[in-house]
């Protein structure tokens, strides 16, 4: 008879507390509650959350879905928020104003990568409350993607300004250095998981405008190769997840290049599986937290405040207890 390793690759961990981030088909025992637990799949939807203060598109998005962080954007602010599962507040303002910036971390260990003014191509660390000086960019770009964490981060692609990038660097918290060149130079695409296991999925390739491009690509810490393509050609989505096996695509405009989508994709490392849509269609917004709780805020028109939770249908269930 095969055994979960057998099936799973994976033996069953013992934890004293849940995983932060299981994925479907995990299974680990709870020492603390004495429980046997996994995660099955259940029905996909969206909710709606509450409004950023501060309508805006074009922004940065970090964090979880019970812990967002929404940094800068359009009109070009300072302004960040901070999300608590149900509301936004007002966080500690950037130094500089900011827009097609791009954002990763935590919301206490958050980073925001370049953008607009191109004539400042730094990042900025923020603790929770203030922000402090970090790396700056090697390659000047805007409207570039991100993943990973404050001190591990991964920033891909881009415009500067007029075109595409293949452009990837990597950041230890410090300094950014050269990654592996994407296999497609894109803008406006999205990002999900960490510096080693990242995925960069739709964007706008310049040689092919006005649309986007249904390109998805995996990231292992080193290069990108070419994984399954979304249903459908999109630029300005929002994306999250934990890792390049793992992610959610969110909304975006597909062709001619004007149209706002409300398709909800999840990415298994293979290949995309359409699910819920959102309520509101939206393009140029931010997304954070993971394939099963997931954040999108901002975008227009307007720039717009509202806010939209994720839950992919994969959800926590015990087992057995004692």
């Amino acid at each position: 008879m095969a055994t979960y390793k057998d099936i799973k690759g994976t033996s069953i961990q013992v934890v004293s507390s849940d995983p932060s981030n299981p994925v479907l088909g995990q299974i680990w025992y709870n020492t603390t509650s004495q429980t046997l637990k996994g995660v099955e799949v259940g029905a996909a939807a969206w909710s709606t959350g509450g409004n950023l203060t501060t309508g805006r598109d074009k922004l940065g998005g970090a964090g979880t879905q019970t812990a967002g962080l929404a940094i800068a954007g359009d009109p070009a602010t300072t302004a960040v928020e901070e999300y608590n599962g149900s509301s936004w507040t007002n966080g500690g303002s950037l130094p500089v104003s900011r827009t097609e910036n791009s954002g990763a971390g935590t919301q206490t260990a958050g980073l925001n990568i370049g953008g607009d003014p191109l004539s400042n191509p730094s990042s900025q660390h923020y603790n929770g409350s203030s922000w402090t000086a970090g790396g700056n960019l090697n390659s000047i770009r805007e409207k570039a993607s991100s993943a990973g964490t404050q001190t591990a981060a991964l920033s891909f692609g881009g415009s500067p300004p007029s075109s595409g990038t293949a452009v990837t660097e990597e950041y230890d918290g410090s300094s950014w250095t050269s990654g592996g060149a994407l296999t497609t130079a894109r803008q406006q695409g999205a990002g999900a998981g960490i510096q080693t296991s990242a995925l960069f999925f739709g964007g706008l390739n310049p040689s092919v405008p006005p649309g986007g491009t249904a390109v998805t690509e995996e990231y292992d810490g080193s290069s990108w190769t070419n994984g399954g393509s979304l249903s459908a050609g999109v630029k300005r989505n929002q994306g999250a997840g934990a890792s390049n096996s793992s992610a959610v695509n969110m909304g975006g405009i597909g062709d001619p290049g004007t149209s706002r989508q409300s398709t909800t994709e999840l990415y298994d490392g293979t290949s995309w599986t359409t699910t819920a849509s959102m309520s509101t269609a939206r393009g140029i917004g931010a997304g954070a937290g993971t394939q099963t709780a997931a954040l999108v805020f901002g975008g227009p028109p307007g720039p717009q405040q509202a806010t939209e939770e994720f839950i992919s249908g994969a959800r926590t269930v015990t087992i057995s207890g004692s």
